[in-house]
């Protein structure tokens, strides 16, 4: 048997998702700050000190949204690998939007990314009252796309905004049943 994680919120099978923690701020701030990581999310990277990222940070902790949550990422070996965050929540619609980060590069390609969305779904549709996920992808970052559509994500559309083309993606509750193996309907 497994030990549970401190903060474990929900189990996958490459990863532990669980409550952040401040002693996740370095890594968050050395993502946050990383121009590649950056790029992925059309942003540009975090620049001011650790100290004023320490201070917002712990004031995000103390102070949680209730329309944004943002959960660890671990191995199954304990390390935090990065982070997967719902926001935007609307709960009279019962939707909600997706983004997650693999700050590790060692982690990138190797099922992990899709591992944390299958199990943040789960989490999801099952706990919380929630009937859609959507998230919007960089056009050309086809890696994200194809770990998006194996969590089982389907292209609905673009959008263009800040001179950035997105692949708009969505995931429906009642899609679970009815994915092929590998979609969210494997969870």
């Amino acid at each position: 048997m497994t030990s549970t994680v401190e903060g474990e919120v929900i189990r996958g099978h490459r990863v532990v998702l669980r409550e952040k923690r401040p002693s996740d701020a370095e890594d968050d701030y050395a993502w946050r700050s990383d121009p590649e990581l950056a790029r992925f999310d059309a942003a540009r990277p975090f620049s001011a000190s650790f100290e004023d990222y320490e201070a917002l940070y712990e004031d995000e902790l103390a102070y949680p949204s209730p329309f944004r949550h943002t959960l660890a990422i671990e191995d199954t070996s304990g390390r935090h690998i990065g982070n997967v965050m719902y926001y935007n929540i609307d709960d009279a619609r019962g939707e909600a939007e997706l983004g997650i980060t693999i700050g590790v590069r060692e982690y990138w390609g190797r099922g992990y990314g899709s591992d944390a969305v299958r199990t943040v779904l789960q989490h999801l549709f099952t706990k919380l009252t929630l009937k859609r996920v959507y998230l919007k992808t960089l056009d050309w970052n086809e890696r994200a796309r194809r770990s998006f559509e194996k969590a089982g994500f389907v292209a609905y559309g673009t959008n263009r905004r800040g001179g950035h083309d997105f692949v708009l993606m969505e995931v429906r509750r009642d899609w679970l049943d009815m994915a092929p193996d590998g979609g969210a309907g494997s969870v």
